[in-house]
């Protein structure tokens, strides 16, 4: 069966009330905030108390206002706090994936600079590091492959891949969501899946919007067959009729003990 996991976008309630519906195991999002961080310990006995009994099997990182390839000492130092705090929940809730933004803005760093600071900032962030634990840089703003590409290469370390975030490709970036899956290929490990008009990040149902989900899901099964799947919408409605569609459409097996 294909590793398919729900976001629970920031609310434990729904993502419990859609665990015990559907069986699926769940990503959690609570910890994005950095106040979460700077109280993660009150954060993670509220995940725990939502989610006994149910399998995490990864967490988003915070991200806003990071970034590892940073000039700054002072952001790199701040971006590495924050990761080191994510590392810490991710151990604490019995979590080994970690999605993070690498948090690079087109224009603003010439990239191979960028990439090699990165890879400096990689080198010293995982030297004390478990190796069961892995890291997925997600896209965001760029308008192509290459720099994650580049990145994921340069630190080349099994803990850390690419999450491909189709939603945020088909909005921000100037180069198709076909071409982002061909080229990336199976250096994807991780993928989240929602839909948009092509201009906003919407989040919506995989039946509503731009792309064509069929056709993105039959190149993530070609060309990135090991990649885990997480469906990333924000309405529960969405999310129910997203499930059925991938269901319908032979990309995922009725769970064995729906509620």
């Amino acid at each position: 069966m294909k590793n398919f996991i729900i976001c629970d976008g920031l609310d434990c309630k729904w993502g419990s009330w859609i665990n015990h519906k559907y069986g699926y195991p769940l990503n959690t999002d609570v910890f994005t905030e950095p106040d979460s961080c700077d109280q993660f310990e009150e954060n993670i006995r509220k995940v725990l108390s939502f989610y006994q009994n149910t399998e995490l099997v990864s967490m988003h990182g915070p991200y806003k206002d990071l970034c590892m390839g940073s000039k700054d000492k002072l952001i790199k130092a701040v971006t590495m706090q924050r990761f080191q705090s994510a590392y810490e929940i991710a151990k604490k809730i019995n979590c080994s994936n970690i999605i993070l933004h690498h948090g690079y803005i087109p224009g603003t760093s010439i990239p191979k600079y960028w990439v090699k600071r990165t890879k400096n900032f990689w080198d010293e962030f995982l030297k004390d590091k478990d190796d069961n634990v892995c890291y997925y840089l997600e896209n965001q703003f760029e308008h192509s492959p290459e720099l994650l590409l580049e990145v994921v290469n340069a630190v080349n370390d099994h803990r850390v891949g690419i999450c491909l975030d189709v939603g945020h490709a088909n909005c921000n970036s100037k180069t198709p969501v076909m071409e982002w899956i061909s080229q990336c290929n199976r250096r994807i490990d991780f993928v989240h899946l929602h839909n948009n008009n092509g201009v906003q990040d919407q989040h919506l149902g995989l039946d509503n919007g731009t792309m064509d989900f069929r056709q993105v899901c039959d190149a993530l099964e070609k060309y990135a067959p090991n990649a885990i799947w997480a469906l990333e919408v924000n309405r529960l409605e969405d999310m129910e009729r997203s499930i059925r569609w991938l269901i319908d459409n032979d990309f995922l097996k009725v769970p064995e003990n729906p509620q």
